[in-house]
């Protein structure tokens, strides 16, 4: 078994990379969008279910900004 044995990204080109990075920022705005909407119906229920549930859309959106973040270096140091 060699090095690249063992790895999905054996022969894999940069451009194929880039493509594959940007598919996953298309998921994540899509996660987005849909955290969004979570959070917005949240305010028609009553208030302790609202807090709960604003609360879990804003940790959701910490942890999409930072996966955005780490594609976006991962692009960068790519180029």
């Amino acid at each position: 078994m060699n090095d690249t044995s063992n790895t999905t990204t054996a022969g894999a080109t940069p451009s194929q990379f880039s493509r594959r990075i940007g598919e996953a920022q298309d998921v994540l705005c899509t996660v987005a969008y849909l955290n969004e909407a979570v959070f917005l119906a949240a305010h028609g229920l009553m208030m302790n279910e609202t807090n709960a549930f604003q609360a879990l859309s804003s940790e959701i959106e910490e942890k999409l900004n930072f996966v955005r973040e780490r594609l976006d270096e991962i692009r960068e140091e790519m180029q």
